[in-house]
């Protein structure tokens, strides 16, 4: 992702619009072309990240359209894996290489002052010593030193992928200094609305809901309403936005963005015809590791209620839509879980006034303790609410839906 420096964006007194390229300009292209091949070649040749960035630092040394390249390398860089290649752990090798160099210190003082040849007898010692070439010990001696690791594989595609994939950059980059986001849909279907929403669910965002008519109004707290974990949140946030590019619906975007640190109020505000094309592959919903631990916990109970991963949106009187995460049932009877990730405790009660005042009674709310974005702390609440740090208990759960089913 796009540290802050790398950031591209037009201030129109109270708007900000991030500065996107155009995919078909030549320089574009160039640059994502000129980069892709570049970072593949260095696969191919495992080039340390020092030669790498010293490459990149020399293509670009008179160049004004510099912030695209950098932010184009700093995507790649991202997508790429480096490893310490040495025939011997560095600092095992430096040991060795060191102890006898002080073996052959005192031999090389009495032959004159310590020079490169005092050096190279040592490294060849070494070299003699393990079974290596001279050139596997200068090589090994700080291969565990960041710039001098090797590239052994970059995971991108194409330099089209690369392209767009700078252009959605420029946005979550923005949305890491977001206080509020508000998401609207234009009848979106069934499946992608579920969709959606398991995207909200697996980033743990803080949310509302309202469907009203065709129109889906999605609200998302951002990172810098949180008193703590912002940091972590925002990138949360930034993730889901290109699971929100998978809609193929008519979608807008409106997020108020805190800029520079003086922290002014400016609106960001996109929509379906930004030309935006999401990295993620459509691979349908995705469920957090606080669901997969649950649905494996359950499997392992002794009970007659089956567990099927929740389908059907629970309108709150026009006001809310909650899509559960599970729903439990027996014969006829059913119940519905939500797994609540960050949260506040003002959104919470709201959400538990919507729930007694315009749900059926039958939904279990599974709130953790960790991911608390106030400072208060998770109190008792009446009704089905079900705390937890890491782990949901399937035997709490099952007592609350005994109780609630209908």
């Amino acid at each position: 992702m796009l540290t802050g420096d790398l950031i591209r964006a037009r201030i129109r007194g109270k708007d900000i619009e991030p500065s996107l390229i155009d995919i078909a300009k030549p320089a574009n292209r160039e640059a994502a072309s000129t980069l892709f091949d570049l970072l593949s070649g260095a696969v191919d040749a495992r080039h340390t990240r020092g030669h790498i960035q010293a490459t990149i630092d020399d293509i670009l040394a008179e160049r004004r359209d510099w912030k695209i390249w950098r932010g184009m390398a700093k995507l790649l860089f991202d997508r790429s894996e480096f490893e310490v290649q040495s025939p011997l752990p560095p600092i095992e090798l430096r040991k060795i290489v060191f102890e006898r160099a002080r073996e052959m210190g005192p031999l090389a003082l009495e032959a004159g002052p310590f020079d490169r040849t005092v050096a190279a007898d040592v490294l060849a010692a070494v070299a003699a010593e393990q079974d290596l070439t001279i050139e596997q010990v200068r090589l090994g001696l700080y291969a565990d030193l960041k710039q001098a690791q090797r590239i052994v594989s970059c995971k991108v595609d194409s330099a089209d992928w690369l392209a767009h994939r700078y252009n959605v950059s420029l946005v979550q980059a923005l949305l890491l200094r977001a206080s509020e986001v508000t998401v609207s849909l234009h009848a979106p279907t069934a499946h992608r609305m579920r969709q959606l929403f398991r995207y909200v669910k697996f980033h743990q965002l803080i949310h509302t809901a309202q469907r009203d008519g065709p129109i889906l109004t999605l609200r998302l707290d951002g990172p810098t309403s949180l008193f703590s974990q912002s940091t972590r949140y925002g990138m949360q946030l930034a993730n889901f936005f290109p699971g929100l590019l998978l809609q193929e619906c008519e979608w807008s975007l409106e997020a108020t963005v805190l800029w520079t640190k003086r922290r002014l109020r400016k609106r960001l505000t996109l929509n379906h015809e930004a030309g935006l094309k999401s990295h993620y592959l459509d691979r349908g919903a995705y469920r957090t590791r606080e669901q997969e631990w649950f649905a494996e916990r359950f499997a392992k109970q002794d009970t007659k209620w089956k567990l099927s991963e929740g389908k059907t949106p629970i309108n709150l009187g026009g006001r809310a839509v909650i899509f559960p995460d599970f729903t439990f049932s027996k014969g006829k009877k059913r119940a519905h879980m939500e797994i609540i990730g960050f949260w506040r405790r003002d959104s919470l009660e709201k959400r538990l006034k919507l729930i007694e005042k315009f749900g059926k009674g039958n939904l279990i709310l599974a709130v953790s303790r960790k991911l608390k974005g106030s400072k208060e702390a998770l109190e008792s609440y009446e009704g089905q609410v079900i705390d937890f740090a890491e782990i949901i208990s399937p035997k709490k759960v099952l007592a609350a839906v005994e109780t609630v089913a209908i």
